[in-house]
């Protein structure tokens, strides 16, 4: 979360506005309420997060009234993948996620947001109610829909190396990528190729790509090599 904080905007005009524009003052006005349901969620968040969280937000100086300060950091210092899109700061205000940005673990998108976003563990998404009415619309709910939590977690991927000017899909030196470590616990299972296919929700052809890549990540030369060096890892 930000280092320093300006006072949260309040509208209290409704004039012909974009979605997010509503958005923001349906989360405005319910800011006592929500502020509660942002330390729940911000406890959920770091209970049940395994091994990423990812973030697109819209407001950096409303996101505070969605999830307590300084969860992304605590997550990071528990060793989790942490990564934050954000829109740009309002006019005067210093730059969002200053902590964040240092560690290479924030960066400004290149694009517009409508809605803020989490995904954990690329299986559960958390966004508001569309409605500005519904009772919703300024807080975060889980929504554990894999195949949709899953896209939008590569297209952020594809997102996040565009803003970074990174190669797509390619992860820090030594480490893996989320899907990597889902596809590292399924084969610890034992499971045959085509169980492992339907569990990670995509062909037996692509997580056979996904396992060779896997390989040369790690350097092995065979599934029995990828388990002993995610063992001295501590990838699994």
């Amino acid at each position: 979360m930000t280092e320093t904080l300006s006072a949260p905007v309040r509208l209290h005009r409704r004039e012909p506005a974009t979605a997010r524009r509503v958005w923001n003052d349906a989360a405005a006005e319910r800011s006592g309420p929500a502020r509660g349901a942002a330390a729940l969620l911000g406890a959920e968040l770091e209970e049940l997060t395994r091994d990423e969280l990812i973030a697109l937000v819209p407001e950096p100086w409303l996101f505070d009234r969605l999830v307590p300060a300084g969860l992304f950091s605590k997550l990071l210092r528990q060793g989790l993948t942490v990564r934050v899109l954000h829109g740009p700061a309002r006019p005067g205000d210093p730059a969002p996620f200053p902590a964040l940005t240092r560690l290479g673990t924030a960066a400004p998108t290149t694009f517009s947001l409508p809605y803020p976003v989490i995904v954990r563990d690329r299986s559960v998404l958390y966004m508001p109610h569309p409605d500005p009415r519904h009772p919703m619309a300024g807080r975060l709910a889980p929504q554990p829909h894999v195949v949709a939590a899953r896209s939008l977690a590569v297209a952020f991927d594809l997102a996040w190396a565009a803003a970074c000017g990174q190669p797509p899909n390619s992860p820090p030196p030594g480490q893996v990528t989320a899907e990597q470590r889902e596809i590292l616990q399924v084969l610890s299972n034992g499971v045959t190729d085509d169980h492992a296919a339907a569990q990670l929700h995509m062909s037996r052809r692509t997580f056979a790509r996904r396992v060779a890549s896997l390989m040369d990540s790690l350097g092995a030369t065979s599934r029995f090599q990828v388990g002993v060096q995610a063992a001295r890892r501590g990838l699994v």
